[in-house]
């Protein structure tokens, strides 16, 4: 398992979220770092594989018709600065969800994760 940095800058629109992909973890892997609003006001995140990146999109009405519980990697709960430490235990295609619950503020994210 090579070590490798991700940097990434999102654009948040209010009221909306967007996606970075991680691209393919494996097992064991651990991902360490930071998700933060450039001007620590709240957002959420959340960190979940490509399976569950499905169940994440759609309406919450079709989600509460699945049977099986979402599989999250990680999640903020509303704060404007995360430390992210967490182990991958089932590899695959990973993906970093942030929304904004702000109706009226866009927001800037910076994503710095150590995949190791």
């Amino acid at each position: 398992m090579a070590e490798r940095e991700l940097t990434r800058s999102v654009e948040l629109k209010a009221g909306e979220h967007a996606i970075v992909e991680l691209g393919e973890l494996l097992a064991g892997e651990q991902l360490l770092g930071s998700v933060k609003d450039a001007k620590h006001d709240t957002f959420l995140f959340t960190i979940v594989d490509e399976k569950n990146i499905k169940k994440f999109m759609e309406n919450e009405e079709e989600a509460n018709l699945d049977d099986e519980e979402m599989v999250v990697l990680a999640e903020g709960d509303g704060k404007g600065h995360y430390q992210i430490d967490a182990e991958v235990m089932v590899p695959g295609k990973y993906f970093l969800v942030v929304e904004s619950e702000a109706l009226t503020l866009k927001r800037k994210i910076k994503v710095h994760l150590k995949i190791s």
